[in-house]
């Protein structure tokens, strides 16, 4: 009984996630010509426990796929990166297709990073905590309404 009150003291007190998913979303988009593409923009909108001094957030899955990830602290300031102690920021991603110089589509905006683990949700959210790796599974994304751009 002793361990399990520790175990369960030790979460409250911090040995839990440190970050908490609010809102996770995507939404697909076409381009109008050819060229243009299509792809999927993501969202998360995601609170923090501990500040940007303590807590680095850098990568995300999207299935199998590793997307290059933007962190926005401060809506008013988009170069912004650092926040504090329980700030809500958006990570924000995208993925795109294009056709390369074969018709092929081309994956742009991601790379070939391969998954720590096999995970049953949508997505992956990897974050370094003093020092430490830890990831938090998206169970999944809200799809937003298709944009297709004329």
């Amino acid at each position: 009984m002793k361990i399990l009150s520790m175990v369960v003291l030790s979460f409250i007190l911090g040995w839990g996630p440190k970050v908490q998913i609010i809102q996770s979303t995507s939404q697909e988009w076409f381009g109008g010509l050819q060229e243009s593409g299509y792809g999927t923009n993501y969202k998360l909108s995601v609170k923090t426990k501990l500040g940007s001094d303590q807590l680095q957030i850098d990568e995300l899955w999207i299935g199998d796929i590793h997307a290059k990830i933007r962190v926005l602290a401060d809506p008013s300031n988009p170069k912004g990166t650092s926040f504090k102690k329980g700030s809500l920021i958006s990570i924000v991603a995208a993925t795109t297709l294009r056709p390369g110089p074969d018709d092929k589509p081309q994956l742009l905006g991601a790379d070939s990073i391969k998954k720590p683990y096999n995970y049953k949700g949508e997505g992956l959210l990897g974050y370094t905590c003093k020092g430490r790796k830890a990831y938090l599974e998206i169970s999944e994304f809200k799809k937003l309404e298709k944009i297709i751009y004329p």
